[in-house]
C-alpha cells in the first residue's frame, strides 16, 4: 500500500499515529483538572448550610427543653421538708425541760396548825432537793382520791396521827395503797416533826428520783461536771448522780427490757426426766400473777403462753459441784452451781425458747433437775432463782426426794409465781422501794415516760444527722408526717408531765416513740442508703453515651464553622 500512496504520504500518516499515541499516554493539563474537580464534593449552598444548622439546633432544643426536664423529673430524689431545727432542738434537750411534780395530799385533822407545818416541810424538801426536775408538792386536803380535778395524779396521801405516849415519830406504808400513815410523838415539836416528814418523803421517792435523774442526765448533749460528794446540778439543770449511785443505777438499767406497749410472757417447765408431765400453770397465773398484770395494764399489755419440755439437759458447759453435808447436818449433800454457771445455764441449742411475736418476749423457766443431780442449789440465791438481764428469770425446783411428783399443782407453783412476779417488775424497771406496790407502779409510769421522751428525742437526732450526712437519700412524705406527729406528741408529753398527768404523758410518749421509729426505719428511705452515686453513673453512661456523642460532635463542628465564618467576615471588612 505504501507503494500506492507514495513515500511522503506514508511518512505523514506514521507521524500522525505517533502523535496520537503520545497524546493518549500524556493527557493535557485541562483533562487533569477536570478529573480532580469530579472527585472533590461540591461546595455547600447557603440553603444546605442553613438546613444543617437548623437540624442540629432542633435536636439540642428538644434535648434541653424536653429531654433534660423529663430526665430530671423521673430521676430526681424526692426529699420531703423536715423541721430540722426543731428536731435538733429536741435531740439536744433544749426544746423541753422535763418536770415531774409529785403531788402529796396531807391529812392532819389533829394538828393544831397544819398549814404552818406544810410550809415548813415544803421548805425543807426544796432545800434538800438537788434535782429540781423531780420535786414534791404538799397540799392540805381531805380528799384521798388518786386523781384530782384537772387530771393531776396524786403520788401519795400522807395521814398524820398522834402516836402512843412516849413513842418517837414513825410511819407505816400500806403495801396495797398510796397511803402513808405517819405517827408523831405526843410531845409535839413542829421543827422535829417537819424534819421527820421531809426525811420520810425523800426516802420513799429517792430511788425513783435517782432513776429519772440518770435517764435525763444520760441524754444531756454536754458531759456534766465531776460530781461532788454531796451531789450538784449540771449545766442543764440535771442532777449529777454520784459515782456510787451511777454504778448501781447503771446496773439496774442494764437488766431492764426496752419499753414496749405489749409484752409476751412465756412460762416453760423444763424437766431433766419424764416427770412431772403436767402442771396447773393457767390456774396459777390467773390467781397469783394476773392481778399484777392487770395493775400493769396502764403501762403495758401482756400475752401469756406456756410449754413443757421433757428430758431437757443442761448446757454442756454447766457441771454442778457436789458438796457433802457437814457432820452436824448428817449424811448426804447437795449439788451446787457456781456464779459463772448461771450465765450459760440456758441450753439454747436444745430448749425451745423462740417465740414468733411482733413484740418483746420475757421468758420464765422452772427447771427440775434429774434425780442424780438433786437437790440442785444456787448458794448465792436464797430463793434458788436468778435473773437474766433483758431476757427473763429461772427458778430451780427440787421436788421431794421421797415422792415421785408427776403433776405440779397450783399451790406448788405459788412460790415460783411469786418469784416470777418480782423478776417481772425488775425487768420492767420498777423500783425495789418503797413497799407500796401502787407507788412503785406510779414510779414506773413516770420512769417509762422519761425513757420514752429521751428515746424519741434521740431517734429524731439520729434522723437529723442521717438527713444531713446523706443528701442523696430520699425522704418520702410519710417520714415528714411521722416526724410531725412525733414532735406534736413530744410537746404534748412535756406539757402533761408539767401538769402532773403522768398517764397522759406516758401515752403521748408511747406515740412519739412509735412514730419516731417509723420515720427512722422507713423502708423506701433505708434502701437508698445502699445506692451510691457510682452506681448511677454506671447506669446512665451506657444509655447517654451513644446518644450524646453524635450531638456533641455535631454541635462542636457547627460552632467551629460559625467561628470561621465570623473571622472571614471580619477580615473581609
Amino acid at each position: 500500500m505504501s507503494e500506492r500512496l507514495g513515500p511522503d504520504v506514508a511518512a505523514t500518516i506514521a507521524s500522525a499515529a505517533l502523535a496520537v499515541a503520545a497524546e493518549s499516554k500524556t493527557p493535557p493539563e485541562s483533562a487533569v483538572s477536570v478529573s480532580q474537580k469530579r472527585k472533590s464534593p461540591p461546595p455547600d449552598t447557603p440553603e444546605n448550610t442553613r438546613n444543617r444548622s437548623l437540624v442540629i439546633l432542633s435536636f439540642w432544643v428538644v434535648v434541653i427543653t424536653v429531654g433534660l426536664p423529663l430526665w430530671w423529673v423521673t430521676t430526681a430524689i424526692y426529699r420531703a421538708p423536715l423541721p430540722l431545727n426543731e428536731m435538733q432542738s429536741w435531740a439536744d434537750g433544749r426544746a423541753c425541760r422535763a418536770e415531774f411534780p409529785l403531788l402529796i395530799d396531807v391529812e392532819a385533822p389533829t394538828l393544831p396548825d397544819p398549814e404552818n407545818l406544810l410550809k415548813t416541810v415544803q421548805h425543807a424538801l426544796d432545800d434538800a432537793n438537788d434535782f429540781s426536775a423531780h420535786h414534791l408538792r404538799l397540799r392540805l386536803s381531805a380528799n384521798s382520791s388518786h386523781v384530782h380535778d384537772g387530771g393531776e395524779s396524786v403520788a401519795a396521801t400522807l395521814r398524820l396521827s398522834q402516836g402512843a405516849a412516849g413513842s418517837p415519830h414513825s410511819y407505816v406504808l400500806s403495801p396495797s395503797s398510796r397511803i402513808i400513815d405517819l405517827f408523831y410523838s405526843p410531845s409535839y415539836n413542829p421543827t422535829s416533826l417537819s424534819a421527820f416528814v421531809a426525811s420520810a418523803l425523800q426516802e420513799i421517792f429517792a430511788e425513783e428520783q435517782q432513776m429519772i435523774s440518770y435517764l435525763l442526765a444520760s441524754s444531756a448533749p454536754v458531759p456534766s461536771p465531776s460530781p461532788s460528794p454531796g451531789g450538784g446540778n449540771g449545766g442543764n439543770g440535771v442532777k449529777v448522780v454520784s459515782k456510787v449511785n451511777t454504778a448501781e443505777i447503771a446496773r439496774k438499767m442494764s437488766r431492764i427490757v426496752k419499753y414496749s406497749s405489749m409484752y409476751h410472757l412465756t412460762f416453760s417447765l423444763f424437766t431433766a426426766a419424764g416427770a412431772p408431765s403436767s402442771w396447773e400453770i393457767e390456774e396459777a397465773v390467773s390467781e397469783y400473777l394476773q392481778p399484777l398484770l392487770d395493775a400493769l395494764g396502764g403501762i403495758s399489755g401482756f400475752t401469756v403462753d406456756s410449754q413443757i419440755q421433757f428430758y431437757a439437759s443442761l448446757s454442756s458447759s454447766v457441771v454442778p459441784t457436789w458438796e457433802p453435808h457437814s457432820e452436824e447436818e448428817g449424811a448426804g449433800g447437795r449439788y451446787t452451781l457456781k456464779k459463772e454457771d448461771l450465765s450459760s445455764f440456758i441450753n439454747s441449742a436444745e430448749w425451745p425458747l423462740v417465740s414468733i411475736t411482733g413484740y418483746p418476749t420475757i421468758n420464765f423457766i422452772i427447771y427440775i433437775p434429774a434425780a442424780d443431780q438433786s437437790p440442785l442449789i444456787i448458794p448465792t440465791s436464797s430463793t434458788n432463782a436468778f435473773l437474766l438481764p433483758q431476757w427473763g428469770g429461772v427458778m430451780i425446783h427440787n421436788p421431794p426426794a421421797e415422792s415421785d411428783v408427776t403433776h405440779l399443782t397450783k399451790e406448788a407453783l405459788k412460790p415460783a409465781l411469786d418469784i416470777f412476779a418480782t423478776q417481772l417488775l425488775a425487768l420492767l424497771g420498777a423500783p425495789t422501794h418503797p413497799a407500796s406496790l401502787p407507788i412503785r407502779l406510779d414510779s414506773l409510769t413516770r420512769q417509762r415516760s422519761a425513757e420514752l421522751l429521751v428515746s424519741a428525742s434521740s431517734t429524731l437526732g439520729s434522723l437529723y444527722r442521717l438527713t444531713l450526712a446523706l443528701p442523696s437519700i430520699s425522704i418520702p412524705s410519710s417520714v415528714s408526717t411521722s416526724v410531725s406527729s412525733t414532735l406534736s406528741s413530744l410537746t404534748a408529753a412535756c406539757q402533761e408531765l408539767r401538769r402532773g398527768r403522768f398517764g397522759g404523758a406516758l401515752e403521748e410518749g408511747r406515740n412519739a416513740e412509735e412514730q419516731a421509729e417509723k420515720a427512722f426505719f422507713e423502708k423506701s428511705m433505708v434502701g437508698q442508703v445502699y445506692f451510691p452515686e457510682e452506681h448511677k453513673v454506671a447506669v446512665y453512661l451506657p444509655l447517654m453515651g451513644p446518644v450524646g456523642a453524635p450531638l456533641v460532635m455535631a454541635a462542636l463542628k457547627e460552632i467551629s464553622r460559625l467561628v470561621r465564618v465570623w473571622k472571614a467576615s471580619k477580615l473581609g471588612k
